[in-house]
């Protein structure tokens, strides 16, 4: 029997589980102070080297960026954010509407894939969206020492 992709529930039942483990783990990370946070980067790539797996990391890692930004920008991502960053990081689309933080979302799976210690390249077509987002997220990446450029 065939599933209807584009039914809404069947998306979001999907990657549930895992919004709950990122969510389960938000206490833990407030109580810990900048450096500890900054630390958990540190932790996750060497984890990362061990076991070659990224899978293993999502729940943490997209945790942990959801963090940073609380504290580097003030904006949190909300669930359905996340399920977006969960869509991307599976090679697969996730259609936004104006306004609904398609710029705050790349930065989850980013993040992730940051953590192999390979370059992480995000694709906008419009440079001076490139531009400004860029310079609008850097503080997330930055804070956990990664670099970040924008090549228009």
């Amino acid at each position: 029997m065939l599933k209807n992709l584009f039914r809404k529930d069947s998306l979001i039942s999907q990657y549930q589980p895992l919004v709950n483990q990122i969510n389960a783990l938000e206490n833990n990370l407030k109580i810990l102070t900048d450096t500890e946070l900054r630390d958990k980067t540190f932790q996750l790539k060497k984890q990362y080297k061990e076991e070659q797996n990224l899978n293993s990391l999502i729940a943490e890692s997209f945790a942990i960026t959801r963090e940073a930004s609380l504290r580097t920008l003030g904006l949190r991502h909300f669930d359905v954010q996340l399920i977006g960053g969960l869509v991307l990081n599976s090679g697969k689309i996730s259609e936004m509407r104006t306004g609904e933080g398609k710029t705050l979302v790349a930065t989850l799976p980013v993040y992730l894939n940051a953590l192999t210690g390979n370059g992480v390249h995000l694709v906008t077509v419009n440079d001076y969206l490139a531009k400004r987002d860029s310079a609008w997220m850097a503080p997330i990446f930055e804070f956990h020492g990664l670099s970040i450029d924008c090549i228009d």
